[in-house]
């Protein structure tokens, strides 16, 4: 029976963690596997602590509580893979706390381990409509989208992602990057593509989902701004850590000039019905990227 600790960071949001378990509770042929849920409260107070308790007698799989009290999600993960390295499952994954896994998602996984040799493998995330009648769902525009049912891909995303626990062993000084712990974002794409780039094999299934209601900051063309601005400078750091600072540097500016040329054909294109939209995170992506260099040290904590 393969053994599976699936991990969720959280912070402040109860609701929508219990209607994360139970979306795992839902899971087809889950019967078949040692499954374990292990829960890192990322808030000073513990706030998840009593509710989980309480959610612990309704269900069948065990659920494991911790507390990182040190503030950022990558303190969060961290602890996630301290404690994965001494539970030593078969199987690690990483979901979001406002997330719902699809009823088919263990089952897809195996298919898909199953077809190829994966060490790693990932899915899109999906976005349900909630009750408040928002329209622009902006969030979109950052998801991968690939035409392939099945892509081979060099990066994975932590909102929905399952991988070997052997590569923690094998990769042993391997940690989710604290300097990226003021963005809130970018923390998943360099610890996934260090591992990819250490020969191990990544792959996406459009079949491998999770489902994500809309959130409504992510509605309006300053959200789309900061983003797309916030992922150029992230971009610019990604490339350092990846290729060093000579090639760094040289990629990063290759890449920046490259958006500058999207933005302007973008801007001009009055064919394009996203016309607004694709000029403004091309062009927005451009200016972080340019910066990246002198902003890395200011940028203030996400949210």
């Amino acid at each position: 029976m393969n053994k599976i600790l699936i991990c969720i960071p959280t912070f402040y949001r109860n609701k929508s963690l219990i209607e994360c378990l139970n979306s795992i509770k839902r899971l087809e042929d889950i019967g078949f596997f040692d499954i374990k849920v292990l829960i890192v409260d990322n808030t000073t107070s513990n706030n998840s602590y009593k509710i989980i308790k309480k959610y612990k007698t309704k269900n069948k799989f065990k659920i494991l509580q911790e507390n990182e009290k040190k503030r950022g999600i990558v303190n969060a993960r961290n602890k996630c893979l301290k404690i994965s390295r001494i539970i030593k499952p078969q199987f690690i994954a990483f979901i979001d706390d406002d997330c719902k896994v699809d009823k088919n998602w263990l089952r897809n996984i195996f298919k898909l381990l199953n077809k190829v040799n994966a060490d790693i493998v990932t899915g899109p995330q999906k976005y349900k409509q909630n009750n408040k009648g928002i329209e622009n769902n902006y969030s979109l525009l950052f998801e991968k989208n690939y035409k392939n049912n099945i892509m081979k891909v060099k990066w994975a995303a932590s909102n929905n992602v399952f991988f070997k626990c052997s590569i923690l062993k094998n990769m042993k000084n391997i940690s989710f990057d604290k300097n990226l712990n003021k963005f809130g974002i970018g923390e998943d794409q360099l610890f996934f593509s260090l591992i990819n780039k250490a020969g191990y094999k990544i792959y996406w299934s459009k079949n491998i989902f999770v489902t994500e209601e809309i959130h409504s900051h992510r509605t309006n063309m300053k959200w789309v701004k900061e983003r797309s601005k916030r992922l150029g400078i992230l971009g610019h750091y990604l490339d350092i850590k990846l290729n060093g600072i000579i090639f760094g540097y040289l990629i990063n500016y290759l890449k920046s000039f490259y958006l500058l040329f999207l933005s302007i054909f973008g801007y001009f294109n009055f064919l394009s019905l996203n016309r607004p939209l694709n000029y403004t995170n091309n062009f927005f992506r451009f200016y972080g990227k340019l910066i990246g260099p002198f902003a890395i040290k200011k940028i203030k904590f996400s949210k």
